[in-house]
């Protein structure tokens, strides 16, 4: 691509965008139930006893660069099905229909264009030691602030174990959770956060350490 002065902006997301929210990034709700520890070198996480119940928070939108998307300045494209405003392509292009018809008629973009990020799925990886777990639960929600107005998180994903295991083996696990189809979309909301909070409960004789949440992004930033 020749150099130009002016901004490069692309329809088409990147899905292979990966970041991993570990022990810096995650909150207990309890620094004395869940305490960061150096298990050894290069073995960093946040550890839980025995007959206690913590829940851990982070959230995703401190990591990531969000945009509320932007016009096309200036620039037209030939009609068709596809959505406006979004990174859809159209149907109709006239390099390859050998015919004139309605759909080619020149229409400007009547949205904007998303931009910035969408959380897909993420990896939960995590230690179970001596004896299985009471419970594990996991849920994702956003958090939408509006001025002098109660706070009502969405749910992005359903409180549940969603694929999580409560029994103990004597290495690190990773529990892949992928979000639902309707909910990997574009971020792009103004005073907003993406919390995913972890519950886990361990009986009198079981043991716990989080290692973090490693999350795959698609992401479309220029």
């Amino acid at each position: 691509m020749s150099h130009t002065e002016g901004r490069y902006m692309q329809d088409l997301g990147f899905p292979d965008g990966e970041v991993f929210l570990g022990v810096g990034d995650v909150i207990p709700n309890s620094v004395t139930n869940g305490v960061v520890t150096r298990n050894a070198a290069g073995d960093w996480s946040i550890n839980q006893g025995a007959s206690l119940t913590v829940i851990y928070g982070v959230n995703v939108t401190n990591a990531l660069l969000r945009r509320e998307g932007f016009g096309e300045d200036l620039q037209e494209q030939f009609g068709g099905t596809g959505i406006a405003g979004s990174a859809q392509p159209q149907i109709y292009r006239p390099d390859v229909i050998p015919s004139m018809n309605t759909g080619q008629q020149l229409q400007p973009r009547t949205a904007f264009k998303t931009k910035g990020f969408k959380l897909l799925s993420f990896d939960v990886i995590y230690m179970i030691t001596v004896a299985a777990l009471t419970s594990i639960s996991l849920r994702v929600d956003q958090s939408n602030f509006v001025n002098n107005a109660a706070l009502v998180p969405t749910v992005v994903l359903a409180a549940g174990t969603n694929g999580l295991v409560t029994t103990f083996q004597a290495n690190p696990q990773i529990t892949s959770v992928l979000l639902p189809a309707n909910q990997q979309i574009y971020r792009i909301s103004e005073d907003s956060q993406l919390w995913i909070d972890l519950t886990v409960v361990t009986p009198v004789n079981s043991l716990f350490r989080l290692y973090g949440f490693d999350c795959d992004i698609e992401f479309n930033y220029n």
